[in-house]
């Protein structure tokens, strides 16, 4: 594979690739130049117009053709290409490092020998949640030394499925996963690899009744995010058994003291709090 890279403005990015698009021209990519910012519940982004970026125009036919090609595209750019770099891929499967959880339990690929602790078997396809943010980190330390017999859980925004995962290797009753994504087939396929059967996912939007959630819950997950978790407030409250748990995380520690206020408007005193550098997990009863 050939890669060209030409030196554009960012404002001028969507009229090349509509052009190029227009001449069959589709392998084209480049990064935005985006500034990190805040916001009241965790990150954000600006987009930087005027900043210069290197767009990326791959090319993997016939190398005879590629002299033609190179023509074409800068004609239709209106510039020289600044490199020509020439890539040759070689594909593996992605499997995500192990991670050590806690003292006891290692979440890792279905190939990989632990010895000396409990292992979750995961294979990572994309859905939020790898066991890689602090915050999935602190949820599955949280998660792992409760016990959960005989309980029904609800986790909202399930991603990956690796909390619901967790929590039914701790022997609750029934997890239901609910995401607004279709992530049922990663969420099957990782229980499928811990011998689990006991998970139910439900894909949808819940909030506006698209899909309905039936039942009470012993405990209630939500790792989404303050903005999100005051939108689903009335759900949890509606299907949260009285006495029961809400655990919450995504949470940045500029908001956390906002979020937690709003939260406890619903009747709920908080009972643990955990943090990560600056990610927050708390547990509400």
């Amino acid at each position: 594979m050939h890669i060209l890279s030409y030196k554009v403005t960012y404002k001028e990015v969507d009229d090349i690739i509509t052009n190029l698009q227009i001449n069959d021209i589709f392998n084209v990519f480049y990064e935005n130049p985006l500034e990190i910012t805040t916001d009241e519940f965790g990150y954000g982004y600006i987009e930087k117009e005027d900043e210069e970026i290197i767009l990326k125009v791959a090319y993997d036919e016939d190398i005879n053709n590629f002299k033609s090609f190179k023509e074409k595209v800068s004609n239709i750019i209106g510039k020289k290409e600044d490199s020509i770099e020439e890539i040759n891929y070689e594909y593996e499967d992605f499997s995500i490092p192990a991670i050590h959880i806690n003292d006891e339990w290692v979440l890792a690929s279905p190939d990989e020998e632990i010895e000396g602790k409990k292992k979750i078997n995961f294979i990572s396809q994309g859905a939020f949640g790898t066991g890689l943010h602090e915050t999935t980190q602190d949820l599955l330390s949280v998660i792992l030394s409760k016990d959960f017999t005989g309980k029904r859980v609800l986790d909202i925004g399930t991603g990956s499925g690796i909390l619901s995962l967790a929590t039914a290797i701790k022997d609750a009753s029934e997890v239901v996963a609910l995401d607004i994504r279709d992530v049922k087939d990663e969420v099957l396929l990782n229980a499928s690899l811990n011998g689990i059967e006991n998970i139910k996912v439900l894909v949808g939007d819940a909030i506006s009744g698209e899909i309905t959630v039936d039942g009470l819950f012993d405990w209630i997950y939500i790792n989404i995010g303050g903005a999100e978790t005051e939108m689903f407030m009335p759900l949890i409250e509606n299907n949260l058994k009285k006495n029961g748990y809400l655990l919450v995380s995504g949470l940045v520690e500029w908001s956390f003291d906002s979020v937690k206020t709003m939260i406890e408007s619903y009747g709920f005193k908080m009972v643990e709090k955990y943090q990560s550098n600056e990610w927050c997990t708390a547990i509400f009863n």
